[in-house]
């Protein structure tokens, strides 16, 4: 994985994506719902994300460590390092506001359209283009995945649910942004390191603003780490080494919208899951709407 980032260069060969990028975004496809899975039924999910957040921040310090690497970002940088911690920070809180008002199954596949939020930014503010096939690809991937979730049709319902579930794919769609023009001047660990130092202060001061005021400081912070350090360690290990392989596609100059459209294969992969071993009911049913999904990414690499 170390060895990629030695190798960029302009897509060539008929692909609007260099086919090592489609590579390393296909394997964290594969890895990114390990997060999740372990994460799933914890104690105060914001205090386990602080924890994973807290654990990239190591991660990040000793690989960048042992690369011979200097923790200081060139002043290009830091402007994305800032606007990538901002979209997290946005991405997690909406993420999992939906989740404490009980309609993240119903909103979910709201946070998942970010790459048509992308390319909305793209197009808007760095004059970005993008082909008619490109965008077909693009709305396959997208609708696929909303279809395969089966979306609710209680959308409306909560507003404020569907304001923060709005919020996520906005922020997702600029730390992406942000994410690829870092790639451009600087190496992943290092950019990680500030990036989820930042993300790790600001998540800090969502746990101490708990409502439940008569909880204790550190019970605040650290509910979720009491007996879970385990599953967060491993949740911090797993997603570290997706998205460092998402920050290596960057480098290979893969756009955003491209690069968060392919990842959108976690959801096929997780309904192949389902179907295969975990046995659960109707996910066979659902696997038409994933060969549509994988059409759609086909579409947008040879485009």
């Amino acid at each position: 994985i170390l060895c990629f980032h030695s190798s960029v260069r302009t897509p060539q060969g008929g692909c609007s994506i260099e086919l090592h990028a489609v590579a390393l975004v296909l394997l964290s496809a594969a890895m990114h719902p390990l997060r999740d899975l372990g994460l799933k039924g914890i104690a105060n999910p914001a205090s386990a994300y602080l924890g994973v957040s807290i654990g990239w921040v190591f991660i990040a310090a000793v690989q960048t460590f042992l690369q011979g690497r200097s923790l200081i970002l060139p002043p290009e940088a830091w402007w994305p390092a800032a606007a990538s911690a901002l979209g997290l920070t946005c991405y997690y809180y909406g993420t999992l506001a939906a989740l404490q008002r009980g309609h993240l199954s119903a909103y979910y596949p709201i946070i998942r359209s970010a790459p048509l939020a992308i390319i909305l930014f793209n197009s808007m503010f760095f004059g970005e283009t993008y082909s008619a096939l490109a965008l077909l690809g693009v709305l396959m991937v997208v609708f696929s995945g909303l279809l395969i979730q089966k979306p609710s049709d209680r959308l409306f319902d909560d507003p404020i649910a569907l304001g923060f579930a709005v919020l996520a794919m906005v922020a997702s769609a600029v730390y992406s942004i942000a994410d690829s023009v870092a790639m451009r001047h600087v190496e992943p660990s290092p950019f990680l390191f500030w990036v989820y130092l930042f993300v790790s202060l600001l998540l800090g001061l969502i746990c101490l603003a708990d409502p439940r005021r008569s909880a204790q400081l550190r019970t605040r912070l650290f509910e979720s780490w009491q007996g879970s350090w385990p599953r967060i360690l491993t949740a911090s290990l797993t997603s570290y080494a997706s998205y460092y392989l998402i920050l290596l596609a960057f480098q290979l100059q893969a756009d955003p919208a491209y690069v968060s459209a392919i990842r959108q294969a976690s959801i096929p992969l997780s309904i192949i899951l389902a179907a295969f071993v975990l046995r659960e009911q109707g996910s066979l049913q659902r696997l038409g709407w994933a060969i549509l999904l994988a059409i759609g990414i086909v579409i947008i690499v040879f485009q």
